[in-house]
């Protein structure tokens, strides 16, 4: 019978759960064992054995000596770099979310390594105009991709990728990867020096067009955050977090699709659901942004938003099949 490694600390193992709001009952199923015998090694009258430290290590993400430490050890909170979400959702924040978080942590901590200190032109965000549709304008310039450039590209994601790589140049890092949990698009850490964006990979080109600039506009404000799409997110939102959030998303609206510009597009042809497909490939943004512009200016109802949201639903997430957006 495999030997229990009696110096291991259930009070670290408890920490290491919570870090990821992980339940009792999720790590056990989890690590493989009963909800009675992991709480046994929480509670410290039992312990794990050699191959279940091991498993414990690879489901809290921590290298095994951590869980010998006489007590749990002191890392900053995400809740820091959340501070504009309210405690509800950061607390049932999935554990692949709070994961992403550490990652972006180690990006910064890696490019510092190799760069120095550097800085990005969020240092100069005390000059940058505070009125959305002007910080547009600015923000446009500074990018130095000119909007009729953006619409002569008709592959959303190489529209995506010349954003990213205009964003390197202003030393903001953007990065993809695979959240394994559609209930977020994307985050920031926000940070003079070394400011972090990371999209969700899983999310259609479109999306992960608009996320990079509703993230930027986070960083401009200087806060950090997730771009959560699920249902109840607004709901534990206060009043100012709702008005942050709504002026993200104004902010990636007009930026990616300019009101002036977009006015005159409508002149050119009634609207309908086969145009609002093509607006939201000329401007590589979803359907769904051309429709929330619609109704901005008052040139579709709520219902009729509602009606055609039933009709695109879906838009946001790239296809299970292998095929991927434009």
């Amino acid at each position: 019978m495999a030997e229990a490694l009696t110096g291991i600390n259930g009070e670290i193992i408890k920490w290491a759960r919570e870090s990821y709001n992980m339940s009792i009952d999720s790590a056990a199923s989890a690590i493989g064992v009963d909800v009675y015998k992991y709480s046994n090694w929480e509670n410290g009258s039992e312990f794990p054995t050699y191959a279940k430290l091991k498993k414990i290590s690879s489901v809290f993400n921590k290298p095994s000596a951590i869980f010998f430490f006489p007590k749990p050890p002191v890392l900053k909170s995400i809740k820091g770099d959340l501070r504009t979400l309210s405690d509800y959702v950061i607390n049932t924040l999935s554990k692949n979310i709070i994961m992403q978080f550490e990652k972006a942590r180690t990006y910064q901590i890696n490019l510092r390594e190799l760069y120095g200190e550097r800085g990005s032109f969020l240092s100069n965000r005390n000059i940058f105009p505070s009125e959305i549709y002007q910080l547009c304008s600015y923000v446009r310039k500074i990018i130095d991709f000119p909007l009729g450039s953006q619409k002569a590209i008709k592959s959303n994601k190489d529209v995506f990728e010349i954003f990213r790589e205009r964003f390197y140049k202003l030393g903001i890092y953007v990065f993809k990867d695979s959240f394994r949990d559609n209930e977020i698009s994307g985050l920031c850490i926000n940070d003079d020096t070394y400011p972090i964006i990371i999209i969700n990979n899983s999310m259609s080109f479109t999306r992960q067009n608009f996320t990079l600039f509703h993230e930027l506009y986070h960083l401009i404000t200087d806060t950090s955050r997730a771009e959560i799409i699920r249902d109840d997110f607004y709901v534990y939102l206060n009043d100012t977090q709702r008005v942050r959030e709504k002026d993200c998303d104004i902010f990636a609206n007009e930026f990616l699709v300019p009101s002036d510009d977009f006015k005159i597009e409508l002149k050119k042809q009634d609207i309908n659901e086969k145009r609002i497909e093509e607006l939201a490939l000329l401007y590589s943004v979803s359907k769904e942004v051309i429709m929330y512009k619609l109704l901005q200016m008052k040139k579709i109802s709520n219902d009729d938003y509602d009606l055609l949201k039933e009709t695109f639903y879906g838009d946001a997430i790239r296809s299970q099949n292998g095929k991927k957006s434009k």
